[in-house]
């Protein structure tokens, strides 16, 4: 392979104290954090909208709200959801929590929020390099139809999912000893029945029937796949738009590594032949899919894991088990350990018995001093992170990660030596993290 060198000069087009790299679930959130702290905040975000996985992926309910019977998550992701539920586009799924959502609305109140707060955007806009001054990131670049320029900042937040910007800037990653959890493909149909026993008590995800899983629905692609073609799935699980007879399912499964280029242009053009052939397999077998149309997939396939960080401290299998309580937490978790297997149909669901929380030191990397993690890319092993990666805790993460990047800017200390006390009151302020 040759290689070529680029020399140039960019634009630095503005100066913030907090620039936030991704608008997904953590990262919208971070903003809004940073911004009502008093901070003057960016977000930089690769689509025109924001929401991540739900608005990009239509990945429905958002999860992890609820522990036991019980609300774990506050602070500015409740208030998210009442927003919603005030426009009639949110819907809490008692009494296990789960939220289902209308995602164009998640689009419309995300966007107000941030702009309420007075975050300056960057859409359509993502991050393609960092400039740096020993073990601080003094700016980032973007590249967008302008071109490409930097914007500077005192403190970054790394919610990218991938943890691009502590990869630009050559922090260590965590070592993967098992396989990646796989990439899957989520879709909306339309023309569905959803009255009949098949389908009616699993479109809810309201813990009241058993888990979510069609056991029903994947025992026959299962059997199918003994006598003809069927391609990799996984569950499947249907979740209602919250009117008429529109469903979003999440069935398609791929082998991929979704921080390589090449890995993730095969694995969607799988993805997508696949999400075909299982609905033509629905359509033939059960009326009630007989006149099931797909209307929209995800703009890109869903992304379970890729790199995390190497922080300060790593939520270990052991630890998140015991339901240690620490010096400052950023999320208790509700969410089962949920792992999911890349090369067939498995999935491995591990409850909680205790509280088992996220503590701020997987959020930063002694490698760096004013960046921090927010999302899923934190410091965490594979079975603590199969838990804490749904939408509602990495909300919880994030706006503790605005709260961070607030009192770094404050006390001019780096972000793996904040004084977690005052953190930890900052955070206790908001109410983003509730006890159980």
């Amino acid at each position: 392979m040759s290689s070529i060198k680029i020399e140039r000069e960019i634009n630095v087009v503005a100066s913030y104290d907090t620039v936030v790299c991704g608008g997904g679930p953590a990262g919208w959130i971070a903003a809004v954090s940073s911004a009502r702290s008093g901070k003057k905040t960016a977000l930089i975000e690769k689509y025109g909208f924001f929401g991540g996985t739900a608005t990009a992926g239509y990945v429905v309910p958002i999860s992890g709200f609820f522990f036991k019977g019980k609300r774990v998550v506050g602070g500015i992701a409740w208030e998210f959801v009442e927003e919603l539920e005030k426009l009639d586009a949110a819907f809490v799924e008692y009494p296990k929590g789960h939220v289902s959502v209308n995602p164009e609305y998640y689009k419309l109140v995300a966007r107000r929020m941030l702009e309420e707060s007075g975050v300056d955007l960057y859409t359509n806009s993502y991050v393609s390099d960092c400039i740096m001054d020993g073990k601080r990131v003094t700016h980032v670049v973007i590249n967008s139809k302008n071109g490409s320029e930097a914007i500077e900042g005192k403190c970054f937040i790394d919610a990218t999912g991938d943890a691009d910007l502590f990869a630009r800037c050559g922090a260590p990653m965590m070592e993967k000893t098992n396989e990646l959890q796989p990439m899957s493909l989520c879709f909306v149909i339309t023309g569905v029945d959803t009255s009949t026993d098949l389908l009616k008590n699993c479109i809810h995800h309201d813990g009241k029937h058993g888990n979510s899983l069609n056991k029903v629905i994947h025992n026959y692609l299962v059997e199918a796949g003994k006598s003809e073609e069927v391609p990799q799935f996984g569950g499947p699980w249907f979740n209602v738009l919250l009117k008429g007879n529109s469903l979003a399912v999440n069935i398609t499964r791929a082998e991929a590594d979704a921080s390589d280029r090449s890995s993730y242009t095969k694995a969607e053009g799988k993805l997508h032949r696949d999400m075909f052939a299982i609905v033509d397999l629905l359509k033939k077998e059960y009326p009630e899919f007989k006149d099931a149309e797909i209307v929209v997939s995800g703009i890109n396939a869903g992304v379970r894991e890729t790199r995390n960080i190497k922080g300060v401290y790593t939520l270990t299998n052991e630890d998140f088990k015991k339901g240690i309580e620490y010096a400052c937490p950023v999320a208790q978790c509700a969410h089962p350990m949920d792992i999911h297997k890349a090369k067939d149909d498995d999935q491995i669901l591990i409850y909680l018995d205790k509280n088992s929380y996220v503590p701020y030191e997987t959020m930063v990397s002694y490698s760096l001093d004013n960046v921090i993690a927010a999302g899923r890319c934190i410091s965490a092993e594979s079975e603590p992170y199969a838990s804490l990666r749904v939408q509602a805790t990495l909300m919880s993460i994030g706006e503790c990660a605005g709260l961070a990047a607030s009192l770094a800017c404050d006390c001019g200390c780096p972000v793996n030596a904040l004084p977690l006390t005052e953190l930890k009151s900052m955070i206790d302020s908001r109410g983003c993290v509730l006890e159980y």
